[in-house]
């Protein structure tokens, strides 16, 4: 293999697929790229057996030919070369040489045909969607994902499609959920997979670099992602999801509606004062107020208020600050609504004049 790439596009594939490689793999082969050169294309591919990503770049060829290459040592290398200079890759016996100006690097390879590679796509239903769109829709909900391995059908999130809600992303750990749904302007199937969290945040950063549309395709055992010169594979959790429709309280008759930013705001200096684990902080919901309070065991304290659009009875509520906060990040609106029934029951918050986005916390015992 012999070829030139210009510089700036290479590296930012080579990042791109980079982000995938598990840096310590006992498989050696496994911390590498493969590099397949042909037809004016470098397609750059790197896979940890459970997503993989391909990503091309057009290049000027001398010499066909694939080969894999350590991903870490050719990103920092191509990271560090003249902005301006071309790259030169050229494949000599079981090493690659790498020139850029007066810059000249030799890295040993792998074998291309020891590679695994990307599965052939294995999915039964796909829907063109604005990759930007997406991208919001999972920094909206991710944050609900859990980290706990032991379930592990948490630690995903729930991509469904149906004819009647379009596209939705549900997302939970057990002590929040996160919802965010759009309808569809062309026909689809009812299908649905629990994606990964690694996939999730590839997913989402593809999206944010991609304009125009992108094809999202969903299957039993796979969901895959196609964007522009990228495209991403992965394996889905082999799962139950739970039956999130039960999660979301529909019995709540009170409800506050708040300034988002000034809410935040609040719940950030309070959180100064409060349990550095548990985050908690006490919402009082009185007329046209909710007072915002923490404490610690050293007995400092923090107590402000807000104003907001309320008449109901007053109602005492512990929660999770932290939990507040991601909603209030991502929620779109400049105001949202809180509907709840009591101290001991979920709370529902919503974006105001809409309910396509859907937020549960559980409240906590203070």
């Amino acid at each position: 293999m012999h070829i030139t790439v210009p510089r700036t596009s290479f590296l930012q594939h080579v990042q791109r697929c980079q982000n995938i490689v598990e840096k310590r793999s006992p498989n050696a082969i496994l911390s590498n790229l493969l590099l397949r050169a042909s037809n004016e294309t470098l397609e750059i591919v790197a896979t940890d057996l459970q997503i993989g990503v391909s990503s091309k770049v057009h290049i000027h060829i001398q010499d066909e030919g694939e080969i894999t290459i350590s991903a870490k040592k050719l990103f920092d290398i191509v990271k560090e070369l003249d902005v301006d200079s071309d790259v030169e890759l050229k494949t000599e016996s079981s090493f690659m040489e790498i020139k850029s100006g007066r810059s000249k690097f030799r890295l040993s390879t792998l074998p291309a045909i020891d590679y695994p590679g990307i599965p052939e796509q294995d999915t039964d239903f796909s829907i063109q969607f604005e990759g930007k769109d997406l991208a919001t829709m999972i920094g909206a909900t991710s944050f609900s994902m859990s980290t706990d391995e032991t379930r592990k059908y948490l630690t995903g999130t729930l991509f469904e499609i149906s004819p009647e809600q379009g596209l939705q992303l549900i997302a939970t750990d057990g002590h929040r959920m996160a919802l965010v749904g759009t309808l569809l302007d062309q026909n689809v199937e009812a299908c649905r997979a629990i994606v990964p969290r690694k996939a999730v945040a590839e997913i989402k950063k593809i999206c944010e670099e991609t304009q125009g549309q992108v094809t999202l395709s969903l299957g039993k055992r796979q969901v895959r992602l196609d964007a522009g010169e990228h495209s991403l594979t992965s394996k889905v959790i082999d799962a139950k999801f739970p039956v999130y429709q039960d999660v979301i309280p529909s019995d709540n008759p009170e409800e506050a509606v708040v300034d988002r930013i000034r809410m935040d705001q609040i719940l950030r200096r309070s959180m100064i004062v409060a349990n550095e684990f548990t985050h908690d902080v006490r919402l009082q919901f009185s007329n046209n107020s909710i007072q915002v309070s923490a404490h610690n065991t050293e007995q400092e304290q923090a107590e402000e208020f807000v104003e907001a659009d309320y008449t109901g009875k007053d109602v005492s509520i512990g929660f999770n600050g932290r939990y507040l906060r991601d909603v209030l990040s991502a929620v779109q609106t400049e105001r949202v609504r809180i509907q709840f029934k009591d101290e001991l029951s979920p709370v529902l918050i919503l974006e105001d004049g809409s309910d396509a986005s859907k937020y549960v916390v559980m409240p906590m015992r203070i």
